[in-house]
């Protein structure tokens, strides 16, 4: 399917790609249902419940937590107390340092 275009004008170009964005949508949508939908059959085929997070939906990632200690040494560095534990923190804890002096 071959459209010329090179006659058209500026704003038609433009309609003409906002109509493209639409059906392109709606045609993504239309597949996408019936994948979900041939997913299901197939699952319960072999007794499986199914389920598909609706399309954009993501998980929703933790927010970033507060810092709990801070390095002595360099008052810029700061640890929430999730994940590994810093460098400065490893140390400071093995110069005697309980993590309760480390806290903020």
């Amino acid at each position: 399917m071959a459209v010329n275009l090179t006659n058209s004008s500026l704003g038609e170009l433009h309609q003409i790609i906002a109509d493209a964005k639409v059906m392109l949508d709606k045609r993504q949508r239309e597949q996408r249902a019936e994948v979900v939908a041939q997913m299901r059959k197939l699952a319960a085929t072999v007794g499986l419940d199914f389920e598909i997070v609706a399309g954009g939906e993501r998980k929703k990632s933790r927010a970033s937590a507060a810092p709990k200690y801070r390095n002595p040494a360099n008052a810029a560095q700061t640890w929430n107390g999730r994940g590994p534990k810093p460098k400065w923190f490893k140390e400071a804890i093995a110069k005697g340092k309980t993590p309760a002096q480390l806290a903020i």
